[in-house]
């Protein structure tokens, strides 16, 4: 008895020697401060329809739940979108090109109380959004020219087929309700709210093309924003 009584004792001994260190560091990875990425990097594959495309990076403000957005945009369209010797309006073009920036305050008003382990942040959060928007367009199409010419002292005209290229600015606002969905570090946010484009032709004036829909470039007025972003915080 006294042999299977020491024989006991050393093996609870042993097993407490082997579990103490893991126990110690589960205890410090439960106690572990986990600090959330400051940082978002992602895109937006729906410009892809415009002939775009947009990238967004994220910066948390002050370790809190403000964020700042910069999304930069480029267009390049070669579609030939075009009718030979049109009247010079907005509606069809050769070539465009464009580009143009958004800037938003995120604020986020709910996080979800499950986080991810990791990367500390919630799984899912809801949040708010507004800011500016700018954008600039250059159309290039084939055109029928008046040129002036004089004869004999007189000034007359004659068409000639040119390269015109007409800007377009275009101005605005948008304001976005989204929901952000956080895998680890991936992220997928899912965007819905109302934009103001106001758009305007070379000397400032405002466009106003007859039957403009809101996704075309020479649009102004309110519209609805929404769409996808995907991408990953660091």
């Amino acid at each position: 008895m006294k042999t299977i009584s020491t024989t006991t004792t050393l093996l609870i001994i042993f097993i407490c020697t082997i579990l103490t260190p893991g126990l110690a560091q589960s205890d410090s990875l439960a106690t572990k401060t986990i600090i959330e990425p400051q940082n978002a990097l992602s895109f937006v594959p729906q410009y892809a329809i415009a002939n775009g495309i947009r990238i967004d990076y994220e910066r948390r403000i002050k370790n809190g739940n403000t964020w700042i957005v910069v999304a930069p945009m480029l267009f390049i369209d070669n579609s030939n979108n075009s009718y030979y010797y049109n009247d010079g309006s907005y509606a069809s073009y050769e070539t465009m090109t464009g580009g143009g920036v958004n800037v938003y305050f995120k604020n986020i008003v709910y996080k979800s109380n499950k986080i991810n382990w990791k990367s500390g942040l919630p799984r899912h959060s809801l949040y708010l959004s507004a800011g500016p928007s700018y954008q600039r367009f250059t159309l290039t199409n084939t055109e029928e020219v008046a040129v002036p010419f004089i004869d004999n002292g007189i000034t007359y005209y004659q068409f000639d087929v040119q390269d015109v290229k007409k800007p377009i600015n275009r101005y605005g606002a948008v304001a976005d309700v989204g929901w952000q969905l956080a895998f680890d570090r991936f992220l997928l946010d899912l965007y819905l709210g109302v934009a103001f484009k106001y758009s305007t032709g070379e000397g400032g004036a405002i466009i106003r093309t007859p039957y403009s829909g809101w996704i075309d470039i020479d649009y102004s007025g309110i519209l609805l924003d929404g769409g996808l972003r995907l991408g990953m915080f660091f």
